[in-house]
């Protein structure tokens, strides 16, 4: 059974306040509270549990402020229900303060952060533990890891945030100043470096769920790759290479429930179709909206949240011919629009069949669609964070920018090998660049990465305005003040509720 639900996650971190001792503290018996728990190893596994949940909280939303930002994907325009024109903000750089969204990632990053500093923070606290010393590494590696990875994926989208590393008890110690992002990345390679010689590899595949040694030299090298430091990144990378990882032979089933967890992956969101709340719900958002998804789900429901997500003609555009992930990525809803202007699908195509005459075609992410479906909104979908194509490609391009082409193609061409394509030959550092980068469109569309690709390589202004023009060029509704893309808005805005609960945060430059 998969550590990450072997217990019932009902635990509550308490954030105690400080006041005066009483001579006698008497705890109830039958209730876990900060007096009678962080005592034992089991105690301290089902707390570190608890700092995992916040991934899911964030995966929810992320896609719309990372993927969604990105040329892969785009919103289908929904003229009869504006409830979602939210979401939509972020595809046309229009997002402000106060979107919800923002808060909401924001929020759980920092849930995240203050369940891993509790964990360490009891941890340490020796004199009332009884937890064996191998047992004291996997935990505290493992929260070093999500503390590291909550702040790795907060300064990416926010930049300089504040840094909480011990657990908050007071108001006071709760309103802290914004670090430089020079500071939070020192914090973050801090983190990442303590956890690697804490963890260990994954001991078997599938794997249980957990942050291992994998998933952070992974993470780490992709730091190193964001500070533009490939030196460090390289040995991080080349490590993940000799710890059992593989790719599948077919990307298709990369995707399937049933390989959820298996050699490729390097880290993944977990998720588990039921009623007890860990259900993800991806392929709701990601298919049309219409009054009727049996014909694409199997289930009868009303899909009021759809068109999210959608991938772009440009996307479709830049597989090269006979690659097979593109009709392993991407499938298309076939239907008609009934009296009521409302989507009404009669079946699901390839996106390799030619065009059905007199119908609607409308494209949706094919990577989260696992039939059969039975609760609605409920689905057994992971999200995936980080797998072994990534970590070749990662590691191709980290050669390459050392001046070491060569050594940098045969990871490149693992990757291109399995999509059914020719093996890259180039040894020009230009020319290599550019076919890495394409490859890593290809490779990891709708993963929640170009957006983060385009900002690290310095190509999300002249990219995205580009895009931008084409864009307003093909649908009249959107604004003009859409893709203005400028470097304030390669990072977002500090959430609105946030600035004004803790006077100390400035907010970012343009919003």
């Amino acid at each position: 059974m998969n550590k990450l639900f072997n217990y019932i996650l009902l635990l509550t971190i308490i954030i105690s306040t400080s006041c005066k001792k009483d001579f006698l503290e008497l705890y109830p018996e039958g209730q876990i509270n900060e007096g009678n728990f962080y005592k034992t190893t089991a105690d301290f596994q089902q707390a570190v549990v608890g700092a995992y949940v916040p991934l899911r909280d964030i995966a929810t939303y992320a896609f719309y402020m990372e993927e969604m930002r990105s040329d892969n994907t785009e919103y289908d325009y929904n003229s009869k229900d504006r409830g979602g024109a939210g979401y939509e903000q972020f595809a046309d750089f229009l997002d402000v303060s106060s979107n919800p969204v923002l808060a909401n990632v924001w929020q759980a990053a920092y849930k995240g952060i203050q369940r891993t500093n509790v964990v360490l923070d009891r941890i340490n606290n020796t004199a009332s533990t009884t937890i064996g010393d191998a047992d004291k590494k996997q935990i505290t590696g493992e929260a070093k890891a999500l503390r590291a990875h909550y702040y790795f994926e907060l300064v990416r989208l926010f930049g300089g945030v504040p840094l909480y590393l011990h657990e908050v008890k007071d108001n006071t110690s709760s309103f802290v100043n914004r670090s430089s992002v020079d500071e939070v990345y020192t914090q973050i390679i801090a983190d990442y470096t303590d956890a690697l010689g804490l963890l260990a590899p994954p001991a078997k595949f599938p794997q249980s769920g957990v942050v291992t040694k994998g998933m952070v030299a992974t993470e780490l090298g992709l730091v190193y790759l964001t500070r533009k430091d490939y030196a460090k990144a390289t040995p991080l990378l080349q490590s993940v290479t000799q710890m059992g990882y593989g790719l599948l032979p077919n990307y298709a089933d990369v995707f399937k429930l049933a390989n959820k967890n298996s050699k490729e992956s390097i880290f993944e969101v977990q998720y588990k179709a039921g009623t007890d709340g860990q259900s993800s719900s991806f392929i709701y958002k990601f298919i049309p909206v219409t009054p009727n998804t049996t014909n694409i789900l199997g289930v009868n429901y009303n899909n009021t949240s759809g068109g999210f997500n959608v991938p772009t003609p440009d996307m479709v555009a830049a597989y090269e011919k006979g690659d097979t992930r593109l009709d392993a990525s991407i499938a298309v809803a076939k239907g008609k629009f009934n009296s009521n202007v409302d989507f009404i699908a009669d079946s699901v195509v390839s996106i390799l069949n030619p065009s059905t005459q007199g119908s609607v075609s409308k494209m949706f992410i094919r990577k989260f669609y696992n039939k059969p479906y039975g609760l609605q909104n409920n689905t057994d979908d992971n999200w995936p964070l980080y797998r072994y194509s990534d970590v070749l490609l990662m590691l191709a391009e980290s050669l390459n920018e050392q001046g070491k082409p060569t050594e940098a193609l045969p990871y490149l061409n693992l990757v291109r090998t399995r999509a059914g394509l020719a093996s890259a030959t180039s040894s020009d550092q230009a020319i290599l660049r550019n076919i890495i980068m394409h490859e890593r469109r290809v490779e990891l569309a709708f993963e929640n990465h170009r957006w983060f690709d385009l900002l690290r390589t310095g190509q999300a202004i002249p990219v995205m305005n580009a895009f931008g023009i084409l864009q307003k060029m093909k649908y009249a509704y959107i604004l003009p003040a859409a893709y203005n893309v400028t470097n304030e808005r390669l990072i977002y805005a500090i959430p609105f509720r946030e600035t004004q609960v803790n006077t100390a945060l400035t907010q970012n430059p343009g919003y």
